[in-house]
């Protein structure tokens, strides 16, 4: 009988022990990890952490950075794609404007502007413009020559503009300007025949008004030939069309073949 209640009271000591050392545990204060989950979600419902992506999308952000991107362009003159927030000039279109034949050399970059007074690109250096309207102030007009772009007219300072007689040229004496540059070289006449699918196409516009007193157009045409990847006038086998296009120019049409050779070239005259 004595053994059975010292077992039963060793057994109670025990019992009491395990539990003390349950209770000491959780009174360190020992905290069990969280899951990520929930850290996620306890943070986001606060607003204390950023969504990672949208972090990168504004470090990486230049929208606010000037753009050189040309929005739209020809041979001489450049629309940009965007433009200020805030114009450059009073309105420009609501003014009065009168017919004019004034003509533009632009001798470096010169800035044009919009109806609303807002630079919207430039003429190229080099570049020669027609410029068919004066305005009672200090600023011209001409029509916008490139197509798909939402500007009527384009207005410059009157500072470039000089005055001039200005003659039309028929698409009739150009195709005949361009025959007799192809011709004028130490070799046989060109043949010249109507165009076929084993010829290349060379095509440019040319301003149709020119001054006769300071501008000749034979010599624009040389100059169109310099900008050419190949060199026109190596050939030996033409077909030439000049056709008016919008805005007072017209469009050239040069096929070619046939280009001559060193060894044909060295043997002509002997």
């Amino acid at each position: 009988m004595k053994k059975r209640v010292v077992i039963a009271l060793l057994t109670g000591l025990v019992i009491a022990s395990l539990a003390g050392c349950g209770t000491k545990t959780e009174a360190t204060g020992q905290e069990v990890p969280e899951s990520s989950s929930a850290v996620e979600s306890e943070a986001e419902a606060d607003g204390s952490v950023a969504d990672e992506s949208t972090s990168e999308e504004v470090i990486g952000d230049d929208a606010d950075e000037p753009s050189d991107f040309a929005g739209a362009e020809n041979e001489s003159i450049v629309l940009y794609a965007e433009i200020e927030k805030y114009p450059s000039l009073s309105p420009l279109k609501d003014l009065e404007y009168e017919s004019a034949n004034g003509i533009l050399d632009a001798a470096e970059d010169i800035v044009i502007y919009n109806g609303d007074g807002f630079e919207v690109g430039y003429i190229k250096s080099g570049s020669t413009i027609l410029v068919t309207e004066y305005g009672l102030n200090a600023l011209a007009r001409f029509k916008n020559p490139i197509d798909g772009t939402d500007y009527d007219y384009l207005y410059v300072t009157k500072d470039y503009i000089r005055d001039g007689d200005l003659v039309a040229l028929t698409t009739t004496e150009l195709e005949t300007m361009i025959k007799e540059s192809l011709g004028n070289r130490n070799y046989d006449a060109p043949v010249f025949a109507e165009p076929t699918e084993d010829m290349e196409l060379y095509e440019f516009r040319i301003p149709m008004y020119y001054d006769p007193e300071t501008d000749t157009p034979v010599y624009w045409v040389y100059e169109y030939y310099d900008r050419a990847d190949v060199s026109i006038l190596s050939h030996k086998t033409y077909s030439v069309a000049c056709t008016e296009d919008t805005d007072d120019y017209i469009i050239c049409q040069i096929y070619y073949k046939d280009l001559i050779t060193d060894e044909e070239f060295n043997n002509y005259g002997h």
